[in-house]
């Protein structure tokens, strides 16, 4: 049988600082499975095809979507006969309006918000979420474009970093989970490791900002959460967040394309390998 071949689609040719792409390539070689990353920032698509350090792209079979923007990851999605996650649900969940929008669970509450630019006054928004209030990017990560908004002078500032036209998600801001929230990683609905993200200080509580971790609980209500979310959004790899509340959990975003830095350290669990021994099972179960 031949191997199993796929492309990671990334930022750049060469990630040597990314622990999330090098630890995907690290066990896809353990495994036997030919994988290799493909930086969008050396890609060129072309009449004759789709060229990546001045060479044609050979058709594989699957890439992994670690890109969020335009149109020349779709484009390296076509070689594919796979795509984790599924192109149209990674574009589609990219996007936390979409997310809010779309999901829902017996398992959590979702934080009430509004959609909208920052030339809606100060007033409409406090009336009906109240003060303070989270603004979000739509297609943010990492705790980027995530602001807490105290008064209208810090919601006119977004006016002065932030063109008048960007919309953004406006949320009510979720006291009881100050700093900190609840990750969990899913495999096809699978909880397969889980932790608490806590930072030191900060109302975001975003590994990437610098925030402890560690092992939490897989509970009956994750796995359900994780369950009916899958059935919702057809993502077979998912990092899911939720705030803590004081009744049941509130929603705060799912992740398609998800580090798993963190919760490898806090939970031990190898999800590297998890990952690619269901990528190489889908091909092997042909």
């Amino acid at each position: 049988m031949m191997p199993v071949t796929g492309y990671i689609i990334e930022k750049y040719n060469q990630m040597g600082s990314a622990y999330t792409c090098n630890r995907l390539v690290t066990e896809a070689e353990k495994l036997g499975i030919d994988l290799k990353i493909i930086g969008i920032y050396d890609t060129a698509v072309t009449n004759k095809g789709i060229e990546n350090g001045g060479c044609l792209l050979e058709k594989r079979d699957f890439v992994i979507n670690r890109y969020k923007w335009g149109k020349e990851k779709d484009a390296v999605n076509s070689l594919a006969k796979r795509s984790y996650n599924s192109l149209h649900a990674f574009n589609l969940y990219i996007n936390k309006y979409e997310q809010v929008k779309r999901l829902h669970s017996s398992e959590f509450l979702m934080p009430k918000y509004l959609l909208g630019t920052s030339l809606l006054p100060y007033e409409t928004i406090t009336s009906k979420l109240g003060s303070p209030f989270v603004g979000k990017g739509l297609e943010s990560s990492m705790g980027e474009e995530i602001v807490l908004i105290n008064n209208d002078r810090e919601y006119a500032y977004l006016k002065q970093k932030y063109k008048a036209a960007k919309e953004w998600l406006f949320e009510e801001f979720i006291t009881t989970s100050f700093g900190r929230d609840i990750r969990f990683y899913s495999i096809r609905g699978e909880v397969i490791a889980c932790m608490q993200r806590k930072s030191q200080g900060d109302f975001r509580a975003n590994v990437a900002l610098g925030a402890d971790v560690k092992s939490y609980e897989i509970t009956a209500e994750i796995q359900k959460t994780a369950k009916e979310l899958y059935e919702q959004t057809d993502l077979d790899f998912l990092g899911i967040d939720l705030m803590f509340g004081t009744v049941k959990p509130y929603f705060c975003e799912i992740n398609v394309m998800p580090g798993i830095e963190g919760i490898e350290k806090a939970s031990g669990v190898n999800v590297a390998h998890k990952i690619m021994e269901t990528i190489q099972g889908d091909f092997l179960n042909e």
